[in-house]
């Protein structure tokens, strides 16, 4: 098994996994509770839904960040902008 196998397999699970907790958070929020036995929703089940939805999101855009080797381009682009502002001061300064 290649790298490149083992990250794409690594990266599909990470956004099977970012899915899963989407759902997971979205039904606490529309539910507001985390069991059955609950007769009353809980405030503190809509914020933990709140951040389980966030925590999902961020899994999701870290596989598809891995899947399509967005690492190393996002990479490339922050050090031309910042070799850009370096010249752009460098400029002013002359």
């Amino acid at each position: 098994m290649g790298r490149t196998t083992k990250t794409k397999i690594i990266s599909l699970s990470l956004i099977i996994s970012g899915i899963l907790v989407l759902i997971a958070g979205i039904s606490m929020v529309q539910t507001g509770f985390a069991s059955f036995d609950d007769i009353e929703p809980r405030v503190g089940i809509y914020i933990g839904g709140i951040f389980t939805i966030i925590g999902g999101v961020f899994l999701t855009i870290a596989g598809i960040m891995i899947f399509f080797d967005f690492k190393k381009k996002l990479i490339r682009m922050f050090g031309n902008v910042a070799n850009a502002i370096e010249e752009e001061r460098k400029q002013e300064k002359r």
